[in-house]
């Protein structure tokens, strides 16, 4: 099994163990679980992560400056994992 990744995003935490990009949030609406087969796309724009799902849903998440290289990490590792 892969490793965990775990990142501080927004008022959360976004987590992704080599299947799952999961993102914990702070609010009433709790967490979200994405299969990465059900991802198109995951990105960075400026210092915000951002996926895009294929039922067109999208999920935006600002993170600091000072996290960029664990982002840039979840990203490639995601992405890696969707291209596979």
């Amino acid at each position: 099994m892969a490793d965990v990744l775990e990142v501080p995003v927004g008022t959360g935490c976004a987590s992704f163990d080599g299947r799952v990009l999961e993102i914990f949030t702070g609010s009433q609406s709790g967490s979200r679980r994405y299969h990465v087969r059900l991802l198109t796309r995951c990105w960075i724009d400026g210092s915000v992560l951002n996926a895009e799902f294929q039922q067109r849903e999208q999920g935006f998440w600002p993170f600091s400056e000072d996290r960029r290289a664990q982002v840039e990490g979840l990203v490639q590792a995601v992405e890696a994992a969707r291209q596979a």
